[in-house]
């Protein structure tokens, strides 16, 4: 073969082989592109549905009792505001048809309509060994009359009573049911610190061991040992004597530790 012409015939050849080889390194032809592969993260949802709260009962610890209105004291101030459920009362002496004994406004009030009536209200409650008892008394009636303290009140043994006259007289005296099985008297005497009449006083009994105190109006009247009743119930009395009516108002009595 003619050299001229071979070598435009090898030229031919490798521009078709370079053409061909391009295609290839690009992709090209019938061959589609591939789309890459996408990843689509979704975030998980969250459960609408939540844990209980879960709430301890409340507890009370041994130490605490829970607080109850209409649980009686065992020391406190006495106003006579919710009537007298607490109280027993009893007649020693005299018709007790012509007393008339009732809380009202705030007061226990006494109302005796004869001559010699001893009217006694107790705390029924508690007993009591030491105590002190403080009392505040209005004499609206007459001045023959008596205001007594009782503290270790027993059925079976007796009483310690501690009386203070309008006009200034006082008495501690121990009721013995055993014995005498009536009044004997301890202690008696006079006190210049009495509001004699139509007045208002403060009397306190303190009964603590052996030993038993008057005070009237915060001063110490008389003070003695006696050693034969050792606990009881508390309470107060008003009593008539030769005149009457003895009209004795109680605004309010305390119960206390001597």
């Amino acid at each position: 073969m003619n050299k001229s012409v071979i070598k435009p015939v090898l030229l031919l050849a490798l521009f078709i082989l370079t053409i061909g080889t391009a295609c290839n390194l690009t992709g090209g032809g019938a061959e589609e592109t591939k789309e890459p592969d996408v990843i689509v993260v979704t975030a998980t949802p969250e459960s609408h549905t939540s844990n209980p709260v879960v709430t301890e009962p409340t507890t009370v610890s041994a130490t605490e009792e829970p607080f109850n209105n209409n649980e009686p004291l065992d020391y406190f101030v006495e106003e006579f505001e919710n009537g007298l459920d607490n109280y027993s009362y009893f007649v020693k002496h005299g018709d007790e048809t012509k007393a008339d004994v009732f809380a009202e406004d705030g007061k226990l009030k006494f109302s005796l309509n004869d001559y010699d009536i001893y009217y006694y209200v107790l705390y029924d409650p508690y007993t009591y060994g030491d105590v002190r008892l403080d009392v505040e008394v209005e004499n609206l009636g007459v001045n023959t009359n008596s205001v007594s303290l009782v503290c270790r009140y027993s059925d079976d043994l007796g009483w310690y009573e501690f009386n203070v006259s309008s006009g200034g007289i006082y008495e501690i005296y121990y009721f013995d049911r055993i014995i005498v099985k009536g009044y004997s008297l301890i202690a008696s005497g006079g006190s210049p610190n009495v509001n004699m009449g139509r007045d208002t006083n403060v009397y306190t009994a303190i009964c603590e061991g052996d030993t038993l105190s008057l005070y009237i109006n915060g001063t110490l009247a008389k003070s003695i040992e006696h050693k034969d009743l050792d606990r009881g119930q508390v309470g107060i009395g008003i009593n008539s004597y030769d005149g009457y009516p003895v009209i004795m108002n109680i605004p309010w009595m305390e119960i206390s530790e001597p």
